[in-house]
């Protein structure tokens, strides 16, 4: 029977104890007219969880069992030059040359594993940097953040102690196991939070197997499942931080241990995603409002806990409290030199007045007893690096006009090691990893073009919808919900589109705008009010399964391989 009343959204909860119990028993068992609601039962969610993580699973197993002879990155497999390792590419390959190295050698330095080739799999990674150690010594290691990288290495840990796994000698399926286990099944807890949400507001059964269908196969995040990345964990973070809010909002339940686990949650989507600091603000002022007593006290706890551990594992692993991303750039002006003494300083020769600055302390001089020195042209014009090999230190010399400058050496990701120059330095990067030149037209690619949010991915353009639905409702955690979610979006639009040339690369050779994986959880949530609209109309109903058919597509371009070029770009 036609609804009399627009009662897709179920109705807010009484403030009082007893209102909210009767509220939720009633909202769970009938609706207005007595009827059952439609809720889906647990082995029907098993149904919607289930074969997207078989699927994922089958994916997993295939990749490196079915090579392709056409394919160059496959020719060395074939050929058997290289043994299967369970990688995808170097962004797979940094993480996890980190995690063999923690495991077996104690360190975080990757000089050994990154050499590997041939019967022991290729573990070379471009995504790597090189920088001097406590003892002066100058090695490579990751440049991803150390944390999660410290998590996952635990794991294998207990499997290489305690089970005798050695990812050196069989790095396929041990590999594949991590990944399953800190990805897949991490996906299958994504669609259980995202699930326990829709029984909760959604009360038509047709919408929640549309919302869990979407869920499941027609986001980026099951793509990628299939490879250990830093999206999946964020989006995961975020998704439960919602949960928890609505818990607070709904429930009217504020108690510490909430404050403190979205403190925490809020912190990890963070350390995964850099730019997730917008979301920790935004849910700040939201609990700030609500509570300032628990936000400041139990919130700001957990966000701590969670900080200490990502500057503790960085300091550890790197020597310094920022991470590697963080050191892309020269350091400070030390000292100045005219034209005569840098060209002594090139040739070899330290010059006399190279201890400028003075009235400072011995132990204050900023080149102290620089007596014995190597010193390389840069590819770049005007640029060379100088290594101190009497105190082991390292030093950039920068012509500025007339003057050179002496700076101290903070761009980890600029080396020339026995031959190997780094990826990252002019001239060596290629294809969409060089940047593109025009803002503008990185702005129309990263939203509609050949890297699109909306065009890779137009079930999001349903979420636009559910936006302006949520603005006009009733509930308060929708209207503040789509608040979150419009910010975000449209921060996270302007901050890439006037990031510098090199870093408007859309995310490098990937099958979607990774940069936005991490939001997935809050476009699914504004779906939901977006169907109070939808349901109503054929027209919408229909461009919404056109729309779920090119974004379930888009997903599954990238089958085997996530890191590979979107369907829609010819590089």
């Amino acid at each position: 029977m036609p609804d009399t009343q627009d009662d897709f959204i179920a109705e807010s909860y009484k403030s009082s104890d007893a209102g909210l119990k009767s509220g939720q028993q009633q909202s769970r068992s009938a609706n207005a007219d007595g009827e059952s609601l439609p809720l889906l039962s647990k082995r029907e969610l098993a149904w919607l969880i289930l074969p997207a993580l078989l699927l994922i699973s089958i994916r997993l197993v295939l990749w490196h069992q079915y090579f392709d002879k056409d394919s160059k990155a496959d020719r060395a497999f074939i050929a058997g030059r290289e043994v299967a390792t369970g990688m995808h590419c170097a962004n797979d390959r940094s993480r996890w040359a980190a995690v063999v190295s923690l495991v077996h050698q104690g360190t975080w330095q990757i000089d050994d594993v990154d050499r590997l080739r041939g019967p022991n799999g290729n573990w070379g990674t471009i995504d790597k940097v090189y920088h001097i150690d406590s003892s002066g010594g100058e090695h490579f290691y990751s440049s991803k953040p150390p944390l999660y990288i410290l998590f996952v290495a635990s794991q294998y840990w207990v499997l290489n102690r305690v089970f005798g796994v050695d990812m050196l000698v069989n790095p396929l399926w041990a590999i594949k196991g991590l990944v399953f286990l800190n990805q897949v099944l991490l996906f299958g807890l994504f669609l259980w939070l995202y699930l326990h949400v829709c029984q909760r507001f959604v009360r038509h059964r047709p919408v929640l197997i549309c919302l869990g269908l979407t869920a499941g196969f027609g986001t980026f995040l099951s793509t990628f499942a299939v490879s250990l990345n830093n999206h999946l964990p964020a989006a995961v973070c975020v998704l439960a931080t919602i949960v928890l809010l609505i818990r607070i909002e709904c429930d009217r339940k504020s108690g510490r241990l909430d404050y403190f686990a979205i403190g925490v949650l809020t912190a990890l989507s963070v350390t995964f995603e850099l730019p997730a600091l917008s979301f920790l603000g935004l849910i700040g002022i939201w609990l700030l409002v609500r509570s300032p007593t628990h936000t400041l006290t139990f919130g700001v706890m957990g966000i701590s806990v969670v900080a200490a551990a990502f500057f503790g594992s960085n300091y550890w692993a790197h020597g310094s409290l920022r991470p590697p991303y963080a050191h892309r750039s020269d350091g400070e002006v030390l000292a100045y030199l005219e034209q005569e003494d840098a060209a002594l300083l090139v040739s070899g020769v330290v010059p006399e007045t190279l201890a400028l600055f003075g009235g400072r302390t011995d132990k204050d001089v900023a080149l102290p007893g620089m007596s014995s020195i190597v010193i390389e042209q840069h590819p770049t014009a005007g640029r060379w690096r100088i290594f101190d090999l009497q105190n082991k230190r390292r030093y950039a010399l920068q012509q500025v006009g007339s003057v050179f400058e002496i700076r101290a050496w903070d761009n980890w990701y600029d080396y020339e090691v026995n031959g190997r120059a780094s990826y990252w330095l002019p001239g060596s990067a290629s294809g969409v990893d060089l940047g593109e030149p025009s803002r503008l037209q990185y702005l129309i690619h990263m939203t509609v073009g050949h890297h699109g949010i909306f065009s890779l991915t137009p079930i999001w353009l349903f979420s636009l919808l559910g936006i302006a639905v949520a603005w006009r409702d009733p509930e308060p955690i929708w209207r503040r919900l789509a608040y979150v979610v419009l910010t975000l979006t449209i921060v996270l639009i302007v901050f890439y589109s006037l990031r510098p040339l090199a870093d408007r690369n859309y995310g490098g050779v990937a099958s979607g705008f990774r940069w936005f994986f991490w939001l997935t959880p809050l476009f699914l949530l504004m779906l939901i009010p977006a169907w109070k609209v939808i349901r109503k109309s054929m027209f919408l109903v229909s461009l919404w399964g056109i729309c779920l058919a090119i974004s379930i597509y888009s997903g599954l371009h990238g089958f085997l391989n996530p890191w590979q070029h979107p369907w829609y770009f010819s590089p």
